[in-house]
C-alpha cells in the first residue's frame, strides 16, 4: 500500500503502481485530519464514496451533503466542484474509488513526427478546423481550465473557467494570456507528454497534437498543486485527479485528432469529385458553369434585401409628396438594376464599378440625410483597371447592415490606391468597437462555408482571382471596422479617364 501526504490528511492507495495507463479503476482511503478542511478542487473523473469513520460532511457544487451516515454509498459526477470537512476530533476515514475512463492513442497519434510533413499554413489550418469542428459538442461543455496553442506556442483557443488559486493570483495575465504557464517556452514540435510548474507552484500538463505525422501543436491543462506549499486555499492533487486531468486532456487531444481526419477525408472527396470529369475540357467547362452559377446566386443573395428595402422608402417618400427626390432616388434605383441585370461579363472597369458603388450610397443618403457622410480617397485612374463584378457594393451593404448598429451619425470612408501589382480597396465605418479576435473569428467564417455575406464576397473573389487576393478585417483607427481587399491590378484598354484628387466628401 502506498501512501501519499497531503495538508488535510493522508490517501492510502491500494496500488503500489499509479500507472493511469494500465489501471482500470483506482482505489484508496482517504483519511482527513481532525477538524481539517480539504480545499475546492474539481473531480476529472466520477468518484464512489463509503464513509469508514468519523463525522463530516463534503460541498459539491455549494451543496451540502452529510457523510457520516454509515452505510450509505455516494456518488460525485465529473468536473463537480467539492470540498470536505472534517467535523470531529478523530480522523474522517472514507474509501474513494475513482474510474479514469483511460484514453488510448494509437502509434500514429504519438509516433514521431515524419513522412511527408504538413506545412505551417496546413498545420494551422487544420487545427483551426479541428477546434471549430469539436467546439459546441465537446470543448464549450467542458468545466475544465484548458489552452490549446498552435505549432509554434500561440494560444489560438482557451476555456474561460480557471481554477480559483490561479484568478486569485493572476487574473489579469490570463486575461491577456501573459500569465506564466502561457508564456513557458515548449520547444516544437514534441512527442511525448510534458509539464511546467510555474512561480505560484501551480502545475500544467502538455499534450502534442500530432496528425498523420505532423505536429498542429499542443493542449495545455491541469493547472494543480502536486505538492504542497506554504500559502492558504491550496488544495494538493492526489494521484488519481492526476491522471484524471491527464486523461481528460488525451480526450481532447483524441477528438482534435478524430475531427482532422474528417476533415481530410471531407477534402479529398472535394478533390475526388473534381477528378470525375472525363476529360480536362469538360472539367473546365463544369467549374466555370459552377462559378457563373455560384456568381449569380451571390448576386441575387446580395441584392434583394436592399432592393425591398429602398422600395418601401421610396413609397413612403411618394406618400408624403416627395416627387423630387423620389425622381432621383428611380433614377439611382434603375442604375443598380441595369448594371446588376444587363451585365454579363465577370470582369468590369472599376470606374462601372464605383458608378455602381456610388448610386447606393446615394440611396442610404435618401434614406439617412444628414446622419450619414462619406469620405473617399480615389488614387488611380478608374477607367485603368478591370475588376471583378459587384463586389464593391455588397463590402459597403456589409457595413450598413452589421457595422453602424445605433449610431445617430454615421461615417463611411472609401479609399482606392495602387499599391505594387496590386490595387487596394479600403473601406472603414464608426459602428461599435470591435476587438482584434472577433475579427479574426469573423475571417475564419468567412473562408469556411457560414451563410455570411463577407462568406459571398470571398468565394465571388475567390472564383475570380483564385489564391491570388486578400480579404482583411481589423478594428478601425478609432471605432468600427477596417476592411482592405487587395485584388491583382488588371489593367484594361486605355479608354482615358477621370483622376480623382486625394479626399472628397458625399
Amino acid at each position: 500500500m502506498k501512501r501519499q501526504y497531503t495538508d488535510w490528511g493522508y490517501i492510502d492507495w491500494l496500488e503500489d503502481d499509479m500507472d493511469e495507463r494500465k489501471a482500470a479503476l483506482n482505489v484508496g482511503i482517504v483519511s482527513i485530519a481532525p477538524h481539517a478542511h480539504m480545499n475546492p478542487h474539481i473531480h476529472f473523473t466520477e468518484q464512489v464514496i463509503y464513509t469508514l469513520q468519523g463525522t463530516g460532511y463534503s460541498l459539491v457544487n455549494g451543496e451540502k451533503v452529510d457523510m457520516s451516515k454509515p452505510s450509505v454509498i455516494l456518488h460525485w459526477e465529473a468536473s463537480v466542484i467539492h470540498e470536505m470537512y472534517n467535523l470531529g476530533d478523530t480522523e474522517f476515514k472514507h474509501l474513494m474509488i475513482s474510474c479514469p475512463d483511460a484514453v488510448g492513442f494509437d502509434s500514429a497519434v504519438l509516433a514521431e513526427p515524419g513522412g511527408q510533413k504538413m506545412s505551417e499554413e496546413k498545420a494551422e489550418e487544420y487545427l483551426h478546423a479541428a477546434i471549430n469542428g469539436t467546439c459546441e459538442q465537446f470543448l464549450d461543455t467542458l468545466h475544465y481550465s484548458y489552452v490549446i496553442f498552435n505549432a509554434v506556442g500561440e494560444p489560438v483557443k482557451r476555456t474561460r473557467i480557471f481554477p480559483e488559486f490561479c484568478c486569485r493570483h493572476c487574473m489579469d495575465e490570463l486575461s491577456s494570456s501573459a500569465a506564466s504557464c502561457m508564456c513557458h517556452y515548449v520547444e516544437c514540435p514534441f512527442t511525448g507528454e510534458k509539464s511546467y510548474e510555474c512561480p505560484h507552484g501551480v502545475t500544467v500538463f502538455y499534450v502534442p497534437v500530432i496528425f498523420r505525422g505532423s505536429f498542429l501543436g499542443y493542449v495545455q491543462g491541469g493547472y494543480a498543486h502536486v505538492r504542497s506549499i506554504p500559502k492558504e486555499g491550496v488544495y494538493v492533487m492526489p494521484q488519481s485527479s492526476i491522471h484524471g486531468a491527464k486523461i481528460l486532456l488525451r480526450r481532447i487531444v483524441k477528438a482534435m485528432v478524430d475531427y482532422c481526419e474528417v476533415y481530410q477525408f471531407k477534402n479529398q472527396l472535394i478533390q475526388q469529385e473534381l477528378m470525375l470529369a472525363d476529360t480536362r475540357q469538360y472539367q473546365q467547362v463544369l467549374i466555370a458553369n459552377l462559378r457563373n452559377a455560384e456568381n449569380t446566386m451571390t448576386d441575387l443573395k446580395i441584392n434583394n434585401h436592399f432592393l425591398f428595402n429602398t422600395l418601401n422608402q421610396m413609397a413612403s417618400m411618394a406618400l408624403a409628396g416627395g416627387m423630387e427626390s423620389l425622381y432621383q432616388s428611380i433614377l439611382d434605383l434603375s442604375c443598380l438594376f441595369s448594371y446588376a441585370v444587363r451585365n454579363n461579363s465577370s470582369t468590369v472597369l472599376l470606374s462601372k464599378e464605383f458608378e455602381y458603388l456610388y448610386s447606393y450610397i446615394k440611396l442610404q443618403k435618401l434614406r439617412y440625410g444628414d446622419r450619414l457622410s462619406l469620405t473617399y480617397a480615389i488614387d488611380t485612374e478608374m477607367d485603368k483597371w478591370e475588376v471583378p463584378f459587384n463586389f464593391l457594393m455588397p463590402l459597403a451593404e456589409n457595413a450598413f447592415t452589421h457595422g453602424f448598429f445605433q449610431e445617430e451619425n454615421k461615417q463611411f470612408f472609401l479609399g482606392i490606391r495602387e499599391k505594387g501589382r496590386f490595387l487596394e480597396i479600403t473601406m472603414e465605418n464608426n459602428g461599435a468597437s470591435v476587438e482584434e479576435e472577433e475579427c479574426e473569428r469573423i475571417m475564419r467564417e468567412m473562408k469556411g462555408s457560414a451563410a455570411h455575406g463577407l462568406s459571398m464576397i470571398y468565394r465571388k473573389l475567390m472564383s475570380a482571382c483564385g489564391e491570388d487576393f486578400s480579404l482583411v478585417l481589423s478594428p478601425g483607427e478609432v471605432n468600427g471596422m477596417r476592411v482592405v481587399v487587395s485584388i491583382p491590378a488588371k489593367q484594361a484598354e486605355e479608354k482615358g479617364g477621370e483622376a480623382y484628387g486625394p479626399c472628397r466628401n458625399l
